[in-house]
């Protein structure tokens, strides 16, 4: 949000304009924060609540789930797929018969134990690179389906990162051992505690070195016959090693997470779907939030004069964002239903194409209106072509009397 809005007296429906945790890394920007419920396997939205800049996600999301239900009236035929920042304990007990699916967030410390001790030899495979291993579990006093699911794509991408980190903090480790092994110290024990202090300090590697003793003899010149030198300091030598017992330890439940659910009946909720519901909820959220940023259709930053302005804002531009959900969810029915397919943004043929690249090609549409004196004489369209006929006809009467078309 760009512009001020201080703080003063208002009504207790009324949302703040206020500073909070930014995912957008602006944190030098006041903001709001809107809450989406949309139906299972689309972006359609059904549910929309417009909140204060420094709500919490893990303090609203039980709110939402519970006016959503309390509105519909079916508390106990709902089932909801949320972010994991559902998931605490007086969250899960506050939901009581609301049946949810959710991810467990890895700072829980039996999630990262199950994590690692789980091998891969003991999950069932799935398609697409997915294994999973089903464990029961209690938490926060209610009793759940834990999914312990293994993503080779992902392990793929953190192998990645943790290589990356490795050489990173290799050239790290060696240039402080070489500044370290240039020191001269006054005694045993400092070069111990030193030498101590290095071997903790990196995650994936460790250091093999001893303590050496700098001699000189007292007098310059040649040694007499017999003269023992004196030790005057120690130093460090050795070199920098990774830590294959550390690699090892770091790659334990890599390409891992965890999600948990309420639903303890397997065949009401087989561990696949579980999966795939999961997966879809991510799409159609995010694929939402996309949309109400995207300066092309709005704008990604608001200015209005006052709060209520902003919240009355929002619901239209999720009003648009239904429009635009169920316009997308009709032409790719169609297009399926009718065996026909469109080009993309690179003229390969799909039949699920996006509105956003679909709005694209039906820039430079217009309206001829040719008068004569105070009479309109016609009305024309102008600048379709066959892709855009296809498009209008897929999507029916309605469309096709917009642009002047019979079917």
């Amino acid at each position: 949000m760009h512009g001020q809005y201080e703080c003063g007296e208002t009504p207790s429906e009324m949302i703040e304009i206020t500073y909070g945790y930014s995912k957008d890394h602006r944190p030098d920007l006041k903001q709001m924060v809107l809450n989406l419920i949309t139906s299972h396997r689309s972006q359609i939205p059904a549910w929309m609540e417009a909140l204060s800049g420094n709500q919490s996600d893990k303090e609203s999301f039980p709110k939402t789930i519970q006016a959503f239900c309390k509105q519909m009236e079916a508390e106990e035929d709902c089932f909801f797929v949320v972010d994991s920042a559902l998931y605490s304990a007086d969250n899960l007990k506050s939901l009581g018969a609301v049946r949810w699916l959710t991810r467990v967030p890895e700072t829980l410390v039996e999630a990262r134990r199950l994590k690692r001790e789980t091998a891969l030899q003991t999950m069932t495979e799935l398609s697409d690179g997915y294994a999973y291993r089903e464990v029961s579990s209690t938490y926060g006093g209610v009793d759940q389906r834990w999914l312990v699911v293994y993503s080779l794509k992902a392990a793929q991408r953190e192998e990645k990162t943790l290589q990356h980190r490795v050489e990173k903090e290799k050239k790290a480790a060696q240039q402080a051992w070489r500044k370290l092994q240039s020191q001269t110290f006054n005694c045993r024990e400092d070069a111990e505690a030193a030498l101590a202090a290095i071997q903790q300090k990196w995650k994936y590697h460790n250091v093999k070195g001893e303590i050496v003793p700098l001699t000189r003899y007292s007098s310059p010149g040649r040694p007499a016959a017999g003269a023992t030198p004196q030790v005057v300091g120690f130093r460090l030598v050795g070199e920098v090693q990774t830590s294959k017992s550390l690699l090892e330890q770091a790659r334990r439940g890599q390409g891992c997470f965890i999600l948990a659910t309420n639903e303890l009946q397997a065949d009401l909720l087989p561990p696949e779907t579980m999966l795939a519901q999961y997966k879809a909820q991510a799409i159609s959220v995010e694929r939402g939030f996309r949309f109400l940023k995207d300066p092309l259709f709005f704008a990604d930053s608001l200015f209005l004069k006052n709060p209520g302005r902003i919240m009355a804002l929002t619901m239209i531009m999720v009003l648009a964002l239904l429009v635009y959900a169920l316009a997308e969810r009709k032409l790719r029915t169609r297009l399926q239903e009718s065996g026909k397919s469109l080009p993309n943004q690179v003229g390969k043929e799909t039949q699920t194409p996006t509105m956003r690249w679909i709005f694209q090609v039906f820039e430079g549409i217009d309206l001829l209106l040719i008068w004569q004196g105070d009479k309109l004489a016609h009305r024309q369209v102008t600048n379709l072509k066959p892709v855009h006929l296809d498009v209008i006809h897929l999507l029916g009467p309605p469309v096709e009397n917009c642009y002047l078309l019979t079917s």
